[in-house]
């Protein structure tokens, strides 16, 4: 092998690591089914679906692709950072003024469903970058998954 194809593959390594593939390849459709899926099973199980949604191997977290539920006061719920679950985020601002759980709430006070755009940390880039999100409304529960998009 030439000592470029030995570069392009440690660099093709480096970025699946890194997860710059996935998160770089997820879809808006994607992120969606994920939090269509998520609002089938905490509809069946309630909140003791929770495990199954953060567990790293349960199906729920692919690259920048995660499950957060919030419920209905904006405190959260489930979240892959421990430390925000039972934080009450209703008052919360993106950079731009955004207040982004508002507007999930408000994306789903019409309608079981929603979709709703604001800025947040990559937890793959660790930057603040625009976000869009589908919302799902299960019971007292909204179930939301997001994907970082270019504006």
């Amino acid at each position: 092998m030439t000592k470029f194809g030995r570069t392009v593959i440690a660099v093709l390594a480096f970025m699946l690591a890194a997860g710059w593939w996935q998160a770089h390849g997820a879809t808006f459709e994607q992120a969606q089914a994920l939090a269509e899926k998520a609002a089938v099973l905490i509809k069946a199980e309630g909140d003791k679906a929770f495990p199954k949604l953060v567990d790293p191997n349960g199906g729920f977290i692919d690259g920048e692709l995660y499950v957060t539920v919030l419920d209905m006061q904006g405190i959260v719920r489930l979240h892959p950072n421990k430390g925000l679950i039972g934080v009450n985020m209703i008052d919360a601002k993106d950079p731009d003024g955004v207040m982004f759980t508002q507007e999930l709430l408000k994306a789903v006070a019409n309608s079981d469903t929603g979709m709703t755009r604001y800025k947040y940390v990559n937890p793959a880039t660790k930057r603040i970058e625009p976000k869009k999100a589908w919302v799902h409304k299960v019971g007292d529960y909204v179930v939301l998954c997001g994907v970082y998009v270019k504006d």
